[in-house]
C-alpha cells in the first residue's frame, strides 16, 4: 500500500486525480492506514450476470475449476475429484499438472456461453488459490447457481460466500474431494443462490454508483443520480463484460454500425 501511496502522489504532481479500488476488507484497512485515496468496491461487481444464469443441464462433472495454467492456482488440490473439469485459457493441463490426467480441460479458449453451460452441467465451483484478486471465477459460479468449495484465501473472492453458497476447507485434497461430495448430496437451489448473490452484487454496484455519482458533482459541478448511473453501467441487454474482448470482435462492431448509419 506503500507503494500504492506514492502512485498516488506522483498522479497528483501530473494533475492526475487517482482513485484506488480495493477488493477486500483488509486491504480497506491498509488504504484507510496509508490515506490512499479510493474506496472499497469488489471487481466482482462487473461479473455479467446476463451470461452467467442456472439452466437445466444434466450434471456431468462433480467439480468445475476455472484457472489459468499457473502454480499459485494450485490445480493438485483437486486431484481426488473424481469427475472434474477445468478451464483455462488453452494449454495441456495433463502436462502442467500430472496429478489431474483423469480431469477434462479446454485445449482452446472457450466462449463465455459455452463456459456457463459447463457451469451448470457442474455440482460445485472450485476456487484453490490462497491469495489471489477477488476472482471473477467466483461470483460466475454463484451467478450460474452452483455452490464453491474454496480454500483459506486473502485478496477478497470470499466476499460474497455465505453458509448456503460456499464451504471452506483446509487446502488438502482429501478435503477438497470431500468438500465436492457434501454438495452433491446436499443439491442446493441454483435460484436461490443465484439470487442471494446478485442482491449483493446491486447492493455493491449502487455504493459505487454513488461514489461516482459524488466525483462528478465534485469535478464538474453536474448532478447525475446513482441510478442513473447504475441504468447507465450495469442495465444494458447484455450487461457488461468483466473479462476481456477480442479486438477484431471490438472493430466489427464498430465497423456494422457505421454501416448502419450510413444505411439510414
Amino acid at each position: 500500500m506503500s507503494r500504492r501511496k506514492v502512485k498516488e502522489i506522483l498522479h497528483t504532481f501530473e494533475g492526475r486525480t487517482h482513485h484506488l479500488m480495493v477488493n477486500a476488507s483488509d486491504e480497506e484497512e491498509f488504504r484507510k492506514r496509508f490515506s490512499v485515496r479510493g474506496a472499497h468496491f469488489n471487481h466482482n461487481i462487473y461479473v455479467n450476470e446476463h451470461l452467467y444464469q442456472p439452466h437445466n443441464e444434466p450434471k456431468i462433472y462433480d467439480a468445475i475449476y476455472t484457472a489459468r495454467l499457473t502454480p499459485f492456482k494450485r490445480h493438485w488440490l483437486a486431484k481426488n475429484v473424481e469427475r472434474l473439469m477445468v478451464v483455462s485459457y488453452g494449454g495441456d493441463l495433463h502436462t502442467f499438472c500430472p496429478e489431474l490426467k483423469h480431469a477434462e480441460f479446454n485445449k482452446e479458449f472457450i466462449p463465455r456461453l459455452e463456459l456457463a453451460r459447463k457451469y451448470n452441467q457442474s455440482y460445485a465451483g472450485l476456487c484453490l488459490s490462497a491469495r489471489e484478486g477477488a476472482m471473477f471465477a467466483s461470483c460466475e459460479y454463484l451467478l450460474s447457481g452452483i455452490p464453491i468449495v474454496s480454500t483459506p484465501s486473502k485478496g477478497g473472492r470470499d466476499e460474497f460466500f455465505t453458509m448456503q453458497n460456499s464451504l471452506i476447507v483446509p487446502p488438502q485434497p482429501e478435503a477438497v474431494a470431500q468438500a465436492v461430495k457434501n454438495w452433491k448430496q446436499i443439491k442446493p437451489k441454483p435460484q436461490e443462490i443465484r439470487e442471494q448473490t446478485l442482491k449483493q452484487i446491486n447492493h455493491l454496484r449502487l455504493s459505487y454508483c454513488t461514489y461516482i455519482s459524488q466525483l462528478i458533482s465534485q469535478e464538474s459541478g453536474d448532478c447525475k443520480k446513482p441510478e442513473e448511473l447504475m441504468e447507465n453501467y450495469f442495465a444494458p441487454p447484455d450487461g457488461i463484460h468483466s473479462r476481456f474482448l477480442k479486438l477484431e470482435n471490438l472493430w466489427t462492431s464498430q465497423f456494422e454500425d457505421l454501416e448502419k448509419a450510413f444505411s439510414l
